[in-house]
C-alpha cells in the first residue's frame, strides 16, 4: 500500500480516533534479516502481501475480541 492510499483511507477518522495500526517498511522487514532489495524488488514484495491474508490477521482479530470481552466483563 502507498502511504497515499493510507492517508486517504485514514481521512474517514477524526484526529480523536483511536485505531490498531500496524506496518512495515522496507527497512525494518531487512532489518527481520530480508535480502537487502531495491525499491523495485520491495514494489513486489509489497504487492505480493497484499493479495494474500495472512494467519497473523486472523489471529489478530482473534486475540483483539478476546480482549474486548475481557476488558467489556470487567468494567
Amino acid at each position: 500500500m502507498k502511504v497515499k492510499d493510507l492517508k486517504a483511507q485514514l481521512e474517514a477518522y477524526t484526529d480523536e480516533t483511536e485505531l490498531i495500526v500496524a506496518y512495515w517498511d522496507k527497512e525494518t522487514v531487512e532489518g527481520y534479516g530480508a535480502p537487502t532489495m531495491s525499491e523495485t524488488q520491495w514494489s513486489l514484495v509489497v504487492e505480493a502481501y497484499e493479495d494474500g491474508e495472512w494467519h497473523w490477521q486472523g489471529s489478530a482479530g482473534d486475540d483483539f475480541v478476546e480482549i474486548a470481552e475481557k476488558v467489556v466483563g470487567d468494567e
